[in-house]
């Protein structure tokens, strides 16, 4: 299930400004399974982040699973 708001950020820190932990976490795995299907490149351009944030997450993603994506406030 995809997230219905679109985010306008630059940066990680700006991507979970305002939002609650389960909206950080649902962001996170939405995130991380676009970049699986479509691509690191095209993640990023959606999420408004850079594909170093993306590729970070993925690959925290496929070493721990998804116990990685829980967002630490």
């Amino acid at each position: 299930m995809s997230t219905d708001f679109k985010l306008y950020v630059e940066d990680e820190k700006e991507l979970y400004k305002n939002k609650t932990k389960e909206e950080k976490q649902e962001i996170l795995r939405d995130m991380v399974m676009m970049a699986i299907d479509r691509g690191i490149k095209p993640a990023a351009r959606y999420y408004k982040t850079s594909p170093k944030t993306v590729r970070t997450w993925v690959q925290k993603y496929k070493e721990k699973g998804e116990d990685a994506l829980q967002y630490k406030i």
